[in-house]
């Protein structure tokens, strides 16, 4: 019931208006990034692109006012790979999950007192779908999963995608003919790397999975990622496929009432950094100075139980004349 509720209450904060608002604004924000991350004709993606038009994405969505957004994401920007928003260097005070604690929790209570005409004002005054006034604790907590878990994972799946199209010149120059391809190109980036392999679950009274017997209180992991290659519902399910039919019958975002919410804006944030990086090169490589040759690539994956993604992402680019 608690989690039905929150939910209830994120979905009347991320409406279909917001998020198409939110998309319009990114094609903007991706060109401004890339302006800077593209010059040099090679850059480490994760922390040069993915990272910093992820946060601003977010963002924009939560409304969080232009005159604070270089401190929160240089705060953001701060934590280790993979789990940035749970971790921070030694020289921090607090986390950065803290950190936006306290951010949203300003925000909320002063946008209460003194309601304005913006996004967080419409996050501050949001109810229950039974029309209780949520707890600002309540609220905060709902902002910061969304600004933390959305960028987060969509770093991993952004990462994921431009390692597919710099180590696949066949599948880049096809998405290049052809950006219609590119929506079920990003489902099967979604089903063979799962930004989230999985979660955790307690056991309440004694039951039986896959033969296996569990006692009440047994915590297991669900693997929403093996499932993703399941020979059972893909075939050659190891096999990277842009144009596998049944792609968007993964996982990545679970399904039913914890479906993954975010999904949309996950899928079009993705889609824009793909086609504006698409538009501003002429060509994507695997730095081999980082990765090494194509047939012997060296990767460095987040080190945790949870996210699938790589820790850096090292890219060369043939540029074209700008086409905005």
């Amino acid at each position: 019931p608690k989690h039905t509720a929150h939910r209830g209450l994120l979905m009347r904060l991320i409406t279909p208006k917001r998020l198409k608002e939110n998309e319009d604004a990114m094609w903007q924000l991706a060109d401004e990034i890339l302006d800077e991350f593209l010059i040099a004709g090679e850059g480490e993606f994760i922390e040069g692109f993915a990272g910093p038009f992820t946060l601003r994405v977010i963002a924009d969505l939560l409304g969080v006012p232009e005159q604070d957004r270089p401190e929160l994401l240089e705060r953001l920007a701060r934590g280790t790979h993979g789990s940035a928003l749970g971790h921070a260097d030694k020289t921090m005070n607090k986390t950065p999950l803290e950190y936006l604690y306290d951010v949203f929790a300003t925000y909320v209570e002063e946008r209460r007192a003194a309601p304005r005409d913006d996004v967080l004002t419409g996050l501050a005054t949001a109810r229950f779908p039974d029309g209780t006034v949520p707890e600002v604790a309540d609220v905060v907590r709902v902002a910061t999963n969304v600004f933390s878990a959305g960028q987060e994972t969509t770093v991993r799946l952004l990462s994921t995608a431009l390692k597919v199209i710099g180590d696949q010149p066949e599948i880049q120059a096809k998405l290049r003919a052809d950006r219609s391809l590119l929506p079920n190109f990003i489902e099967e980036c979604l089903r063979i790397e799962s930004p989230v392999k999985g979660d955790f679950r307690l056991s309440r009274v004694p039951t039986t999975v896959g033969g296996q017997a569990l006692g009440a209180g047994s915590t297991l992991m669900v693997i929403n990622a093996a499932a993703n290659r399941d020979p059972r519902r893909f075939e050659a399910p190891d096999a990277f496929d842009p144009e596998r039919k049944n792609a968007r019958q993964h996982l990545a975002f679970g399904r039913g009432i914890h479906s993954c919410p975010g999904a949309p804006l996950a899928r079009a944030e993705t889609r824009v950094g793909i086609e504006r990086l698409l538009d501003r090169t002429a060509d994507i490589r695997i730095s081999e100075k980082h990765h090494g040759p194509a047939e012997n690539r060296r990767f460095q994956y987040i080190p945790t139980y949870i996210l699938r993604g790589l820790t850096q992402l090292h890219l060369e680019f043939d540029l074209v004349e700008q086409n905005r």
